[in-house]
Parts: structure tokens; sequence; C-alpha cells
């Protein structure tokens, strides 16, 4: 808010900065911004944690799923009375309450996409309970929207048999062997038992111990992929499944 103040009031800034300074200032004492803002910093809070881990290059999808799960049951709980009258009080005291009568020309409340509508401007009944209906309806659109979002996760848990951080350890003490099952059951294709053949191969090669993107371009060079073709089948099948519908977001990542 300092800032804001010295770019109305001291000479130097031209008036795009000053026009834009103002209008921010503006938000910032708008209840309805603010709230929303509170309410966005504590999901995301939970959530970036989340978004961190599955972005990341691991391949252990049990563990993703576990971190979905419990994001999600911290969503759940954030959805109480007393978040919401903890994040309303905040809100009071940093801009005061909301005008009761304030009419607006911006969109209302309805335009925003939380499953469903208000019918009118939340802040122009002057009633907590409309701000408490928003903040369940949003709570309630991102837990649903996650749910179905990664609710086939764990199906492609096959993806550690490909996974280099653990080769070392198949070879030395324990063979995939159910993970190779949900692949054959998921994918019938494959050859299991000249699948399992392959894998012990690169499990045991530390040469071959590489990503996935890294160990198809190796395979290839050395012209492998005919002894190793079902590895190199898995490897483009997990090369071709999309990361993510998002597309900022094309990493191959757990997304």
């Amino acid at each position: 808010m300092i800032a804001f103040d010295r770019i109305a009031t001291e000479p130097g800034w031209d008036n795009d900065a000053v026009s834009q300074s103002s209008s921010l200032k503006q938000k910032l004492n708008d209840f309805d911004f603010m709230f929303m803002l509170a309410i966005f910093q504590t999901i995301f809070g939970l959530t970036e944690p989340l978004f961190q881990i599955l972005q990341s290059k691991t391949l252990d999808i049990r563990q993703c799923d576990e971190r979905v799960t419990g994001t999600l049951n911290a969503l759940k709980a954030l959805r109480s009375t007393e978040t919401f009258s903890r994040l309303y009080e905040n809100t009071v005291q940093t801009v005061g309450i909301p005008n009761e009568r304030r009419k607006r020309s911006r969109p209302a409340w309805r335009d925003f996409d939380v499953g469903a509508s208000m019918g009118g401007d939340l802040a122009d009944t002057g009633s907590t309970d409309s701000y408490r209906r928003i903040f369940f309806q949003i709570l309630d659109n991102i837990v649903q929207h996650m749910t179905l979002r990664f609710q086939d996760m764990i199906n492609l848990s096959f993806f550690r048999v490909l996974d280099n951080a653990v080769f070392k350890t198949y070879s030395e003490s324990g063979f995939p062997s159910r993970d190779i099952s949900q692949l054959i059951e998921t994918y019938p294709v494959f050859d299991e038992q000249r699948l399992r053949n392959e894998l012990q191969v690169i499990y045991a090669d530390p040469l071959f111990h590489k990503p996935p993107a890294e160990l198809l371009t190796m395979l290839i060079k050395d012209e492998l992929t005919s002894s190793l073709s079902e590895v190199c089948k898995l490897l483009r099948l997990m090369l071709t499944i999309p990361a993510t519908s998002t597309s900022a977001e094309r990493s191959f990542s757990c997304l």
C-alpha cells in the first residue's frame, strides 16, 4: 500500500504507472477480492507441495497417489465453518466489513466457475452466509475436479518397472512382479515372460540405468530394439501417455 501511495504522489512516474497503482490499491481495499485471495492462498498452501511432487521426474506412482489422497483429505478438512470464520474475520480486520448495498458493474460472483449460480452479487446481501456459501462451493469444486483427474492414477503404477532410480534394488533384492502383473492386465499385448527376461537384463547392467527417454534413445542407437523389443515397446508406451492435458505442462511427469 505504501508503494502504491508513493507512485501516486511522487514525481517521475508516468500516467500508466499511476493508473495501475491506483487500480491495484483499490483491489487491495476490496473485500471480495481480498476474501478470495485469502481462500486461494490457503488452498494453494496445500496444493503447491503436491504440484511440485507431481511435476518431478519420479515414476513412483504409488507414492504420488498417496500424496494426492493426503492433499484431498486436507482440502476436505479445510471445508469447515471454523476455517471460513477465520478467513472472513481476517479479511474484515484487513479491509473492514463488506459494503452491504454496494452495486458494481463488474461480473457478479455467479460468474465464477464454482458449480452453482448465486443469481446475484454476494456483497449486495451483506450476509456472511453468502460468503460462507461461496467458500464451500470453491472447495467442493476443487475436490471434485482433483478426484476426477487423479482417480485412475494408481493404474499407472507399472511405470515403476522402468524407474531407473530403483533398477539396482530390483536387480539385487526383488523383481517388481506386482507391477508387471498390473501392466499385463492393462496391456495384454506384451509378452510377459519375454518382458521379464529383458527387464532382468536392464536391471543387471548399470549401462542401462537411465531415464526412460534416454534409455530408449540408447537402445535405438545401439540397435538393440530387436533383442529388447518388449522393453522398447514399454518405453514407447510410457513416453506416449500424455503427461497432462494442460498444454503448458508438457514435461514427462506424474501429471
